[in-house]
């Protein structure tokens, strides 16, 4: 594939972060084409494609499989489905930019990763906070020794769920507060901290009826001494937020999972240096992952922070309900 063809995107679900995050963000970035929707229903195919002026409608997902046109697949079905579909998208020989968590088991997501090797396609999971340049920012502040010795990260994804007949609130479908926010700050952690941590300890409140936490706390130790603490919640609106502090600053994030066309942190020094960096890309949060994730199809790029990344956050997804069950702390 060259830099001159365009490469032609898929769709699997016409769920609401393709019209939020995906689409606008494939159609700000160079060589992308949105080619085709892919739903159970043609009805709703259609009715989509005709809103959103996508060229090419189908009635199942196979379908769009099958579809000789298309290059790479954007799979945003329920977190059940991430495995399934994109194995057969795999075996079709579609390259996968897949919506988090990568699966529900960490099984499941070595299962993925395999496929898509065993095939030679892409799989990337989006967390596309990881290729945005605030978060590089980030890493080269603290590389750089500006805020000291790394010693704690605070973070945090919440916000209010309470319709039952919410996929989040849905066991059968991956449903959960960890599965749908926890995995953000778990990820930011480990980005952050440049390793995976060594221990868990989680405290989970469940809905009774549900069957899924709804709001999620963790600790997690890292090699070093260094410590984060995490939470999630579908009980509160304060939506999300990072702070990372060494033993001489620290980076106060507003906007760490999803920094958009401006963005912002401050970089606080010692009790009264401080300054704001601000990052004006232009184009929204999904484009710079998606820009990045061409390269790579293209060659142009090493793939880096792909769906393999994505092992450590599982297992501590599964370490926290083995912990929040035992009510100790759970070593990786």
């Amino acid at each position: 594939m060259t830099s001159s063809q365009p490469i032609k995107w898929g769709i699997l679900s016409t769920a609401r972060i393709g019209v939020t995050a995906f689409i606008p963000s494939a159609r700000a970035t160079p060589g992308a084409q949105v080619h085709a929707i892919a739903s159970r229903s043609q009805a709703t195919a259609d009715a989509f494609a005709r809103e959103h002026d996508i060229p090419v409608a189908l009635g199942s997902y196979q379908s769009m499989l099958d579809h000789p046109d298309i290059d790479a697949i954007y799979i945003s079905l329920p977190n059940s489905l991430h495995a399934e579909w994109t194995i057969k998208a795999a075996e079709a020989g579609k390259h996968v930019f897949c919506e988090k968590p990568l699966a529900v088991t960490a099984a499941e997501g070595r299962q993925m990763v395999e496929a898509c090797r065993k095939a030679d396609v892409l799989l990337f999971e989006a967390f596309v906070f990881m290729h945005h340049p605030q978060s590089r920012r980030l890493r080269e502040i603290i590389a750089a020794g500006e805020i000291g010795t790394l010693r704690h990260i605070n973070a945090g994804m919440t916000f209010v769920v309470n319709d039952p007949s919410n996929i989040r609130l849905i066991k059968a479908l991956g449903g959960g507060s960890i599965y749908d926010g926890g995995v953000y700050p778990i990820t930011f952690s480990r980005f952050i901290a440049g390793t995976d941590p060594v221990s868990v300890q989680a405290y989970m409140r469940f809905d009774a009826q549900a069957g899924v936490d709804v709001a999620t706390s963790l600790i997690l130790e890292y090699p070093d001494g260094l410590t984060a603490t995490l939470y999630c919640s579908f009980e509160g609106r304060g939506g999300a937020h990072a702070l990372i502090t060494g033993d001489q600053g620290r980076l106060v994030v507003p906007a760490p999972y999803h920094p958009g066309a401006e963005s912002s942190f401050d970089v606080v020094i010692g009790s009264d240096e401080s300054r704001s960096e601000t990052f004006q890309t232009g184009t929204p949060a999904f484009q710079p992952a998606i820009d990045f994730f061409q390269q790579c199809m293209r060659g142009e790029e090493t793939p880096a922070y792909m769906a393999d990344h994505a092992d450590s956050t599982l297992r501590v997804v599964e370490a926290a309900f083995e912990s929040a069950r035992s009510e100790r702390r759970v070593e990786l």
